[in-house]
Parts: structure tokens; C-alpha cells; sequence
């Protein structure tokens, strides 16, 4: 089934470059800027690199990197982090509906849209401006299929009919100062991923590694779903994984995503992302303190956490 899309991804992929042209020409330096709230949203064009920052008002040498794209391969995911967020194909290599919450520049969204086109992919941001930046600089084209709504990305969810289930839900939400907030990181919220997802669906969640909940994080995520995989990215991201389908043994992960590379011919390797996945017991030896940590709950955010309301 993979192979009968071809001629559609070359069209779709003539007309990302195209969308893209504009770029090429530009000299290096800030190609887009706009203010949103306590930060710039600044785009930034390094020779064939785009980067999209939040720089804070109060501080303007803070560069807060959110999205990258290589113009002469925009279908590359240039984070692992972001590569790893596809991993989510290995429990739903066709699914039927997605659902994302954050877009920043919709790198991913943009390359889920190219390789599935029979999936409709919804996405919820509270940053109009930033939806602004993908659409100009990052080669994003919204339609039936790829959607976002500038909204609260657990209102969103929420305010869903029952009867509309999603195969992969992926979370990828940040404040300004880099953490993810509490009311996307507590078992209420998971509860209702779980309550949206189809049979056989499968979450898929950005952290922080420096986070300082995030063994907090992994233990309420535990919680809710039966099989718990992290693929960590050095000593920066982790994306945690959670489905209640049967468990997967990692053989089985690896081998699905050997299938998945080789038809859908990724330009990074999703067989090494696959590889860097901890299961069970291994997780306990990559996270510190997770025997310890507290399963976190809407009504009682730990002391110290920063709850960004704007999410």
C-alpha cells in the first residue's frame, strides 16, 4: 500500500519546494519576526538551514529553538527528538486520524501529511503567530487534511465528539521557558489521550530530560498506559510512547521499523530510533528517582512546578 502514493508525494513534494522558493533567494539573517505575547517569534535563515525561535522580550539573547528545517530537504527531520515522534507508525502504520497538539513550525505535521496521504491530521496551538511562521517560511500548507486550531491543546481534545477517535495522539508543548505544563502532564490528561484514542492507538509525548518532574512525568504517563517506551535523545529530550494494545517486544519494534524505513525511504534512519527505545525494567535505569516519583493529578501541581495557564 505504501508504494501506491509514489506519484502523489512527488507531486506533493514539487510543491513544497515551491512553496519554499522564496526562501532560497534570501540572504542569511532574520527572514520573519513578529511579537506574540512575551516573545518574538523569530525565523532564521543560516545558510540551507530555517530555524524558528521564541525570543523573550525581557531578554533578547535568549533563543528558545523550536522548529528547524533544511530547505534542501525539507521532507528531513533534522531533531532526533522529532524523528523519534514517527516511531509512533510502528503501533499504527496506517492510521486514519492524528492528532497533535503543539505545531510550532509543523515539521512533523508536514512530513506525516507528504508520507500518509489518506490521513487526516488535526492540530491544536494557542500561538497564531507561529502558525503564521509555518505557513511562510516552512513550507506548511493547511487544507481538509491538516488542520490547526488556535486553541488550548487539551480544550481541543475535550471538545471532541465521542464518536471521533485518533490512531497516534502526540503532545509536543512548551512554555517559554521550556517546560511542558501541568495540565498536559497530568493523569486526567492522559486518561482522556486514552478515552480519544482508537483500539489500538498509541500516545506519544516531548519531554525534557531536565525537566525537574520529569521522573514525575514518566510515572503518571505509567499510570494510564499498559506498555511505557522512552526513546531517549542524549541528555536533552525523551519521547515517551504509552499504548494499551498488546506490548511489543523490542525485537518486534525494530523489525517494524526496518518495514517502515524501507518503504517509506526516510532520509533519517527510523531503524536507529527504534534501536535507542528502553522498555520495562530499562527504564527505571535511564530515569533517576522513578521508583520515587508521584503520579502528578490536576488538582494538586507539586510545589515549584510552572504552570503556564496559556496552555
Amino acid at each position: 500500500m505504501i508504494d501506491t502514493h509514489k506519484s502523489w508525494q512527488t507531486m506533493n513534494l514539487s510543491a513544497i519546494y515551491q512553496r519554499l522558493a522564496w526562501l532560497q533567494e534570501q540572504p542569511d539573517g532574520v527572514v520573519f519576526c513578529k511579537d506574540s505575547g512575551a516573545h518574538y517569534v523569530a525565523v532564521r535563515k543560516d545558510k540551507s538551514l530555517v530555524k524558528l525561535s521564541l525570543v523573550e522580550k525581557v531578554n533578547l539573547h535568549t533563543d528558545l529553538l523550536q522548529s528547524v528545517l533544511e530547505l534542501n530537504n525539507p521532507l528531513h527531520l533534522v531533531s532526533e527528538y522529532t524523528q523519534a515522534m514517527l516511531l509512533g507508525l510502528i503501533w499504527q502504520n496506517q492510521p486514519q486520524r492524528i492528532y497533535i497538539a503543539g505545531f510550532g513550525g509543523g515539521r512533523i505535521p508536514l512530513v506525516l501529511h507528504h508520507y500518509l496521504p489518506e490521513t487526516v491530521i488535526e492540530c491544536a496551538d494557542v500561538d497564531p503567530i507561529a502558525i503564521e511562521a509555518a505557513t511562510q517560511c516552512f513550507g506548511v500548507q493547511l487544507g481538509d487534511r491538516l488542520t490547526v486550531a488556535i486553541q488550548d491543546g487539551r480544550e481541543y481534545l475535550e471538545q471532541q465528539s465521542s464518536d471521533i477517535q485518533y490512531d497516534i495522539i502526540m503532545t509536543d508543548v512548551f512554555c517559554g521557558n521550556g517546560y511542558s505544563p501541568h495540565r498536559l502532564a497530568t493523569k486526567e490528561f492522559y486518561q482522556l489521550c486514552q478515552k480519544r484514542l482508537s483500539g489500538e492507538g498509541v500516545v506519544l509525548v516531548n519531554l525534557l530530560q531536565r525537566d525537574e518532574f520529569y521522573a514525575e512525568k514518566v510515572k503518571t504517563f505509567q499510570s494510564v498506559f499498559s506498555q511505557v517506551c522512552v526513546s531517549p535523545w542524549k541528555d536533552i529530550n525523551s519521547v515517551l510512547i504509552g499504548s494499551n494494545s498488546p506490548s511489543l517486544e523490542k525485537s518486534e519494534i525494530v523489525g517494524r521499523a526496518k518495514y517502515l524505513q524501507d518503504g517509506y525511504e526516510f532520509s533519517f534512519s527510523l531503524i536507529d530510533r527504534a534501536l535507542d527505545i528502553r522498555v520495562g525494567s530499562e527504564l527505571a535505569e535511564i530515569i533517576p528517582n522513578l521508583d520515587k516519583a508521584q503520579v502528578l493529578h490536576d488538582d494538586s501541581p507539586p510545589v515549584g512546578y510552572f504552570d503556564c495557564w496559556l496552555f
